[in-house]
């Protein structure tokens, strides 16, 4: 359990303050992740950047503010996508109302799948899931 300062502090955080911390905290993982599956230090990162090893550090603890130029050089360099955009497919369902799904894109992975209009009744004690995709 938080204590009451803890609980305090967390309500009187503006919500975009919040979301702003989960998203680079996301990005900062994510980048940490891609470094160690290509065996590459933050110096080797620096390099290929043309950066200071001090500047990739200041990224990759929370001391500086990405921008999209930023993001797309480390894609391009880790060769791995670093942020996913979800799209918004429109499926039909039986009774006529287009309904929306969202769909994450990912470059290695075929998300253009066929969607049925299949709907199961879902069990209280079953973790049947409510929608087949084939």
């Amino acid at each position: 359990m938080r204590s009451k300062v803890a609980q305090r502090i967390l309500a009187e955080t503006p919500e975009e303050t919040k979301i702003f911390a989960r998203l680079y905290a996301d990005i900062v993982v994510r980048v940490n992740q891609l470094l160690k599956a290509k065996g590459f230090s933050q110096k080797d990162l620096a390099d290929k950047l043309e950066k200071r090893p001090s500047e990739i550090n200041k990224w990759l603890v929370g001391e500086h503010n990405f921008t999209l130029r930023s993001l797309a050089k480390l894609e391009a360099e880790l060769g791995e996508t670093i942020i996913n955009v979800p799209h918004r497919k429109p499926i039909s369902s039986s009774v006529g109302t287009k309904t929306y799904v969202t769909v994450y894109k990912n470059a290695h992975i075929n998300t253009d799948v066929e969607y049925t209009n299949v709907w199961k009744k879902s069990n209280a004690k079953s973790k049947t899931h409510l929608a087949n995709v084939s």
